[in-house]
């Protein structure tokens, strides 16, 4: 099978959070460690300041190229420490009472974050579940490495899950896939993996020796691949809208990079002429393309219409509905495809 040449592919981390007191030092670090992970972009999402919003307005101001990383600033939204987003493409700071405007419009990118989230690390039970579905969002957190870790994690086994980490990340819940392809039958609905990532307080900075939490083994975890049709120009404000139409369109992969490196995947049209997020018709060609030989499932509507070991598979749709794709190495969960919608036309 020839290489295909119509989309470049690049690599980036989002839902990412840092200390904003000390935003300047700590973007320096971020964007230090992202070079370090080869990522070519990182999507920053703060917590909205409860107090002092004024005085953190420059973190907007502040995205562009960090050398070859273009960083864009984002923002996690919540009411009451409850049904958390992820709100892009705004250059100021949400209010409580725009929360209800904000996810009844289609303007900005809205990212349903840890949808079914909580853990119950030190004795106290944490429920972070979204509970707004009837509201107007684009995308959601269908992998969570914080929470992914966190739900199996007690404060009896946290050395041996530290020791693992994050080899022991596994997921995506299965509830989430379900939802994830229940919303898909009612409308586009893409999926993302999401880092979560908190810089540790200092006490366990000192205890954390294998430096398992630090943004450059963690960017080196969950990880979107997003297809471009062009390539990057280095200006900020072109490829800012590039990477953020095609996160809008659905036009990536996310994979656990950690268990190894998935770029080179693809799931697309034979020629190129779409990939996922987009739209197809009955009698297509498609193309799944794997980096190795792995196990392969193909799903229609939530349901396997194709399972096994490929590296490269050729599939005429017959059917209309939302195919994505699974991939998986040593039964681990490893790549995860957008969806692409087969029409009658």
């Amino acid at each position: 099978m020839k290489q295909l040449s119509i989309y470049n592919e690049i690599v980036g981390v989002l839902h990412i959070h840092f200390p904003i007191k000390n935003w300047p030092e700590y973007i320096k670090i971020i964007v230090e460690e992202g070079k370090r992970a080869k990522l070519d972009f990182l999507i920053l999402t703060s917590h909205t300041p409860k107090k002092k919003k004024e005085k953190f307005k420059n973190l907007f101001v502040n995205e562009g190229y960090y050398g070859n990383i273009l960083v864009i600033h984002g923002e996690e939204v919540d009411k009451n420490k409850k049904d958390h987003f992820i709100v892009i493409g705004k250059n100021n700071w949400t209010d409580e009472k725009e929360i209800e405007e904000i996810l009844n419009k289609e303007s900005f990118i809205k990212l349903v974050t840890h949808p079914y989230g909580k853990h119950r690390l030190f004795f106290v039970k944490k429920d972070y579940k979204w509970n707004k579905w009837n509201k107007k969002f684009d995308g959601i957190e269908v992998w969570s490495l914080l929470f992914e870790w966190a739900k199996k994690t007690k404060i009896y086994n946290i050395p041996i899950r530290y020791l693992k980490f994050p080899l022991n990340v596994n997921g995506p819940d299965e509830r989430i896939l379900e939802k994830w392809d229940s919303l898909n039958s009612k409308r586009k609905i893409w999926g993302f993996a999401g880092l979560d990532i908190h810089s540790l307080p200092f006490f366990f900075r000192v205890f954390d020796f294998k430096k398992s939490f630090s943004y450059k083994k963690i960017f080196k975890t969950l990880r979107n691949h997003i297809y471009l049709r062009e390539n990057l120009t280095k200006n900020f404000e072109i490829d800012k809208i590039k990477i953020l139409n095609s996160i809008k369109n659905g036009n990536f992969f996310f994979a656990n990079d950690y268990l190894r490196e998935s770029s080179g995947f693809y799931f697309g049209e034979l020629e190129g002429k779409y990939f996922c997020g987009e739209e197809g018709k009955i009698g297509d060609i498609i193309l799944i393309k794997n980096p190795i030989k792995a196990k392969t499932r193909l799903i229609r509507n939530g349901k396997i219409v194709l399972e096994k070991e490929i590296e490269e598979e050729i599939y005429k749709v017959e059917r209309e509905g939302n195919y994505r794709v699974e991939v998986y190495i040593d039964n681990k969960n490893w790549i995860f495809s957008n969806n692409i919608y087969i029409k009658r036309r």
